[in-house]
């Protein structure tokens, strides 16, 4: 049986979720699972961030359908890709560009959208009835012409030499914990400290809780070092958001 994957900024109070689902389970026999339904709203950048993090633990077979799309209803395309045995069908804008590269496929035969649909939400009109397709084996090709060239978010990775690593925080979590996309196991040394805004941080703990009081780094469940205070907000204290500039240098 297929798996979709269900990213949105949908929340659950609004009955978006269980419309697309409704569509999904109408038209084919699949397991659908969902990643998460509270990205900000129109929050692209959270959304590609977040498919980073998660789309290497899934199974080779499974579709990803991300509706996180402020062009909704625009002439902005929609995407299906196969990368590295996983399928993934959003909008395109910059949503995917950190999890699938071209070539791509632009949806575009309405054969397989609803009939009657609304220009304010695909994710039911377009989007499941696309998945489900896929689901039943429809080959991409069939969906729409080949493009060679996608949207990017406007990202700059990390940047690694034998004195420092310069990277950004990329994600705020719900502790307040600030994840950078500093991979510890590319630093060219052991021992590090981090510089952000106007604050250095030379502590490093292996765990929240024997780290004590005040911030300190830690190595995160992705390998990138993250910045935190615990049981506090790290993104509170330290007045730091997601965007800022980090520097890693050996301690």
């Amino acid at each position: 049986m297929a798996i979709i994957a269900l990213l949105t900024d949908f929340g659950r109070a609004d009955p978006y979720v269980a419309a697309m689902k409704g569509v999904l389970l109408s038209r084919c026999d699949v397991r659908i699972e969902d990643l998460s339904h509270e990205v900000a709203p129109f929050d692209v950048w959270g959304g590609a961030f977040f498919l980073r993090a998660v789309v290497p633990y899934w199974p080779a077979g499974t579709i990803f359908v991300v509706v996180i799309d402020p062009g909704v209803g625009t002439l902005r395309r929609i995407l299906a890709i196969e990368r590295d045995g996983r399928t993934f069908l959003a909008p395109d804008n910059g949503v995917l560009s950190l999890v699938a590269a071209p070539p791509a496929v632009s949806v575009e035969n309405d054969a397989f959208f609803l009939s009657g649909g609304s220009t304010t939400f695909h994710g039911r009109d377009r989007f499941a009835p696309v998945a489900a397709a896929m689901a039943r084996g429809t080959p991409l090709h069939e969906l729409g012409p080949r493009v060679d060239a996608i949207v990017t978010l406007d990202y700059a990775p990390p940047s690694y030499d034998c004195a420092r690593a310069e990277g950004t925080i990329v994600h705020v979590d719900r502790f307040g914990n600030l994840v950078t996309d500093v991979e510890a196991a590319r630093l060219p040394f052991a021992r590090f400290a981090a510089r952000a805004g106007a604050h250095t941080i030379a502590r490093v703990a292996r765990a929240y809780g024997e780290a004590g009081d005040g911030a300190f780094l830690i190595v995160g469940s992705t390998g990138c070092i993250e910045i935190s205070v615990a049981n506090a907000s790290a993104a509170a204290l330290l007045q730091l958001e997601r965007g800022d500039g980090v520097t890693i240098v050996p301690a």
